[in-house]
């Protein structure tokens, strides 16, 4: 079938129509929309900065000295009277502990200081040459009354040696007083006669008158000698007293010194009791300082512990808590002393509870090897604030909680966050060969 002609311009009453019929504006807006907002961003991209932040990640540490609390001896924890973050003052009871000491320990110290006690009494006794009681005797075992009964019959040997000296020398001067007065005796009876035979010399022999000199002298020499023998005997009585007591002296110095030297392992095992005893009595760990709990090393009552344990740290009120953060080592260069800081508690979500506020106080100079960081630096940070507030409660920073402190360092425009990563990959990818 054929067209007719007329065909062709069947339409051309609805195209003017279209062509007359005015634009819908909707498009245009749409385009305009499009155009304000490309040529908007633009602009924020090149004319809006952001905050560049250096992040850290830390924990809250204190800034002095930690107070570190063990057992004097071991035992069993008894009570616990704190918690982890609780206050307390100089003297508070923190943690009652009941020592446990072997009764087989403290039974043979007692039973080696009964033996020294006995010995100390037999030494004593000797020393002094008394008897020991009854009692006294029947707390020796059988090598103390050995040694008692040996040492006393030295004691008494050393006498009766001494005595037979002493008797033999006081013979010997028996002996020489009596031959001097027998000479004395028959000296004066010469002399007398002597005497009588000068009132008669011209009546009686020359002879006689002489053999009563003679005999005269001859008295005079004996009686000198037996003089001598009688000094000499009583000056070998002297030695042998002083070689007597001399021997007895020895004797009890040894005793002496045995003595002091119990005395002495006595004054140390009577303390090593009491020290004992001491142990015995419950023991209280008390808090040295004013401050707060840190740490609490023991959580179970009844648990054994021993002198080696850390039991309780007490961070005294005067070392305020700081937080230490370890920086990469691309972001150090960028911090500097006084420097404010964001800290986050991981505990507490920041974006329910806030920020805490501090300033950079340190700057370690030397990098520290991480193993999944690598080089790092440590900063220190102090809190203007310890304090934050969680669901109505004020919550205290406690040692060791996590957080992470964010230092802004400076301002970037925006289109520098995209330009940047761009310009160094072409960089870095101009540079490979």
């Amino acid at each position: 079938m054929k067209n007719h002609p007329n065909d062709l311009h069947e339409f051309k009453p609805l195209l003017i129509e279209i062509e007359d019929k005015p634009l819908n504006p909707l498009g245009r807006i749409i385009l305009y929309l499009v155009l304000a907002t490309m040529v908007f961003g633009t602009a924020w991209l090149i004319l809006a900065k952001v905050d560049v932040v250096v992040s850290a990640q830390g924990k809250v540490i204190p800034s002095g000295e930690i107070k570190i609390l063990k057992p004097l001896e071991s035992g069993v924890v008894s009570k616990i009277f704190v918690k982890e973050s609780d206050r307390v003052k100089k003297g508070d009871i923190l943690i009652q502990i009941d020592p446990t000491v072997t009764d087989a320990s403290l039974s043979s110290k007692q039973d080696d200081l009964a033996v020294i006690n006995s010995d100390i009494a037999l030494l004593y006794a000797l020393i002094n040459e008394s008897n020991l009681s009854k009692d006294e005797i029947n707390k020796l075992n059988s090598s103390q009354l050995n040694l008692y009964n040996s040492q006393r019959q030295i004691l008494a040997s050393t006498y009766e040696s001494n005595k037979a000296k002493l008797n033999s020398a006081k013979l010997d001067i028996k002996a020489n007083e009596s031959e001097v007065n027998r000479l004395s005796l028959l000296l004066n009876k010469e002399k007398e006669a002597k005497v009588r035979l000068q009132k008669v010399l011209d009546l009686i022999a020359k002879k006689e008158y002489e053999e009563v000199s003679k005999n005269i002298i001859n008295l005079k020499e004996q009686r000198d000698i037996a003089l001598y023998r009688l000094k000499e005997s009583n000056k070998k009585l002297e030695e042998i007293i002083e070689e007597n007591e001399k021997a007895i002296k020895t004797i009890k110095s040894s005793w002496i010194e045995t003595s002091l030297g119990k005395e002495k392992e006595k004054r140390e095992l009577s303390a090593q009791i009491n020290a004992i005893l001491f142990s015995n009595k419950t023991q209280q760990i008390k808090s040295p300082v004013d401050g707060f709990v840190g740490k609490l090393l023991i959580h179970t009552e009844g648990g054994v512990v021993s002198p080696n344990d850390n039991l309780i740290s007490i961070v005294p009120s005067d070392a305020p808590l700081i937080i230490k953060a370890n920086v990469l080592n691309k972001d150090i260069g960028f911090l500097k002393l006084g420097q404010e800081v964001a800290i986050k508690i991981d505990t507490f979500s920041f974006q329910k509870y806030g920020l805490l506020h501090g300033n950079i106080i340190e700057i370690s100079k030397d990098a520290i090897e991480d193993e999944k960081l690598g080089l790092i630096y440590e900063i220190k940070i102090k809190p203007n604030s310890l304090d934050i507030k969680v669901e109505g409660e004020i919550k205290r920073l406690e040692i060791g909680m996590s957080v992470i402190a964010e230092v802004k360092t400076g301002k970037r425009r925006v289109i520098e966050l995209f330009i940047y990563p761009i310009i160094k990959y072409m960089d870095e990818g101009l540079s490979v060969r």
